[in-house]
């Protein structure tokens, strides 16, 4: 399976999800991590920590057949030959935004230039309960016709933790970092019932 991960708007989380959804598919098989981003996060992310339960290479050093998931995070802003050369073998883009007004204006513009493909929005970094971030970002989604995952992604300082640390939020102590874990898990369920 290859998933895309695509946003016209840097900073809504695509590298955290990328990881994160690696190392939860990473217990269901061999997974590969292709950092296709320039600023090469999720490559220094690995190389931070004692090791991720999957493989992370540039593009240049990806050899996808010997993987079951192979997990592609995308430069933001991509442009048409990123997402030609990426895209042509694709079983999902996820499209990570946050609840801001300026990253859900993006995603009309990113919508028109998926046309066809198979994608998805994910909410990502919303405030937790009492917020309506992420009812209201859901309901912008639903009037723009998008397709999104029921999932949402909240905002947890233990995620930042993560990545500091180079591992996987789950292996963070963290009173919320299980909670964290959680929404990856619910995002990997809903990604193989694809």
């Amino acid at each position: 399976m290859r998933i895309l991960l695509v946003s016209l708007k840097g900073g809504v989380g695509k590298t955290t999800t990328a990881v994160h959804l690696a190392g939860a598919l990473a217990a269901k098989g061999k997974t590969l991590l292709v950092d296709a981003d320039p600023a090469q996060g999720a490559l220094e992310w690995a190389t931070r920590g004692t090791g991720l339960p999957f493989d992370v290479v540039l593009p240049e050093d990806a050899k996808p057949k010997k993987y079951d998931f192979v997990i592609v995070d995308t430069r933001a802003q991509p442009k048409g030959k990123t997402l030609d050369e990426f895209t042509r073998k694709a079983d999902l883009l996820i499209c990570p935004t946050s609840p801001s007004a300026l990253a859900l204006e993006t995603m009309p513009r990113l919508q028109a230039e998926l046309e066809d493909l198979p994608y998805k929005a994910l909410i990502t970094l919303t405030p937790p309960p009492p917020s309506k971030d992420a009812a209201r970002a859901s309901q912008r989604l639903i009037d723009m016709e998008f397709p999104r995952f029921k999932t949402i992604m909240r905002r947890y300082a233990a995620l930042e933790k993560a990545a500091i640390a180079g591992c996987l939020v789950s292996e963070i102590r963290d009173p919320r970092a299980m909670q964290a874990w959680a929404d990856i898990q619910a995002l990997t369920k809903e990604v193989l019932k694809k």
